[in-house]
């Protein structure tokens, strides 16, 4: 079992027959660019309007952005990190306390994406932790580092309330009510992805993790400081998300498109690897309540003309998450299977 794990501190000099994607599937790194007009906002500013504005521009055109001056302390994001690294770092045997390739699982450490589903495996290991309610969740997540639950505690009460900020602000470039996305998610879960990615003998062949959307409604990204891997689809074109090391990366997830009725996007984004240094990166996902009810919001569509509707059906979030976690990755957009007839 502990040779599924990558992060074993052993370099391999060739990639692994099972990570190998088809050729009309690999990376084609030489093709990518770098986003130059990539929005970086600061989400500190007065100006609520032009804020709301730049807002609209970057969900609608890109689905991304970066957001700087976030209220989340440096310190907290520094020791985020390092108990991090010092998790991954730890001996095979304390880790593996912690495996599973169960995807309902929580908390799991894991490898891939859906080792049970894929047939090409990607060259990530992750820790898997529900962060909502802390109180709920703390005494399941790992013990070693000791300090882990505290720091990792911190950091995701500190997330969460950036991520209520930028709700607020989406909700506002919308033309909604500044509390409408947080009415309509419902009492928001929480959960956060630790990426570990090892150095790759061959990144031309195979991904830290192939092009997908994400299944929620609002990740927050914290990238490696100095390591790239994160791409983004915009017209056809992969591009690369260069980290900056004060800026959290935001995405628009799946849900938010469906209650936007598709004027926001939930943009395809990849993760690719590189031969010299490990990738850490952190990913926290505010996910709708199990029971949440997502439609397009009504005054996006009802006053528009006659013939309007909604692009998407109702439905709940625990029926979208079941059909997102039994395909592949890369499969079709998820939101496909959910729309009106």
């Amino acid at each position: 079992m502990a040779a599924k794990l990558l992060s074993t501190g052993f370099r391999h000099s060739t990639l692994p027959e099972n990570y190998v994607r088809p050729l009309s599937d690999r990376p084609r790194l030489s093709q990518v660019s770098q986003l130059e007009d990539f929005p970086l906002i600061d989400i500190s500013s007065t100006d609520r309007s032009r804020l709301v504005q730049k807002i609209h521009q970057a969900c609608s055109r890109f689905g991304f952005f970066q957001v700087i001056n976030h209220g989340v302390s440096k310190a907290t994001i520094d020791e985020m990190v390092s108990v991090a690294h010092e998790f991954f770092g730890m001996p095979m045997d304390e880790k593996m306390k912690l495996y599973s390739d169960d995807p309902t699982k929580t908390p799991r450490l894991s490898t891939s994406f859906n080792v049970k589903e894929e047939e090409v495996n990607n060259w990530r290991d992750y820790l898997r932790l529900h962060c909502y309610p802390i109180d709920k969740y703390v005494h399941e997540w790992p013990s070693n580092p000791p300090s882990f639950k505290e720091v990792v505690s911190k950091y995701s009460r500190e997330i969460r309330e950036l991520g209520f900020k930028i709700e607020e602000l989406i909700s506002e470039s919308l033309g909604l009510e500044k509390d409408y996305m947080k009415k309509v998610l419902g009492e928001q879960g929480q959960h956060m992805a630790v990426n570990y990615y090892p150095p790759c003998p061959e990144p031309e062949l195979t991904y830290g993790l192939p092009a997908h959307t994400d299944p929620n409604a609002l990740t927050i990204l914290l990238q490696d400081a100095t390591v790239c891997g994160l791409q983004i689809l915009i017209d056809g074109h992969w591009f690369a998300v260069n980290p900056r090391p004060d800026a959290f990366v935001i995405n628009i997830g799946d849900q938010l498109q469906a209650l936007s009725n598709g004027v926001y996007k939930s943009v395809w984004h990849r993760a690719v690897t590189n031969t010299e240094n490990p990738r850490l990166s952190i990913a926290s996902f505010m996910c709708p309540d199990n029971g949440a009810v997502i439609s397009p919001a009504k005054p996006l569509w009802e006053a528009k003309e006659e013939e309007a509707k909604p692009i998407y059906r109702d439905y709940t979030y625990a029926e979208y998450y079941k059909k997102f976690w039994s395909r592949n990755l890369d499969q079709e957009h998820c939101l496909e299977n959910f729309l009106n007839d």
